[in-house]
Parts: structure tokens; sequence; C-alpha cells
């Protein structure tokens, strides 16, 4: 009887920690969707296009024409 009943309780245990796992593993998931979409968000954050407009609009910024280009040799 006590043999039975122990085979009842492990399997009850294995089941409970079955679901547990299956629960981590739902969330890994959902952790590894949100990283790559913030991972693609701060690539476009940084992208050069987006500090080129950020620095055209906030700092006013403007590119100089080639003749207005000085180069100095060292």
């Amino acid at each position: 009887m006590l043999s039975g009943l122990n085979v009842i309780y492990s399997k009850y245990e294995s089941r409970k920690a079955f679901i547990e796992i299956q629960k981590a593993e739902q969330a890994l998931d959902q952790l590894e969707v949100s990283w790559e979409r913030l991972t693609l968000e701060e690539k476009m954050m940084s992208g050069h296009n987006r500090v080129e407009q950020i620095a055209r609009k906030k700092m006013k910024l403007i590119f100089l024409d080639r003749k207005a280009i000085v180069y100095i040799k060292l």
C-alpha cells in the first residue's frame, strides 16, 4: 500500500516539475523574441541615416560644398 502511494506521489511531483519546465521554456521563448526585437530596434536607432537625420533637425547641421572643405596634410 505504501509503495503504491509513493508511486502516485512521485508521478504527481514529476508532472508538477514537467509543467514548471514548460512554463520556463515559454518564458525563455518570449524573452528571446523580446531580445531580437530590441536588437533590431537598436540597430535601427543607431543607423547612419537616423544619426544624420537627427543631426540635421536638432543640431541644424548642413552639408558643406566640396569647395568649402580645406584639407591639411600633416
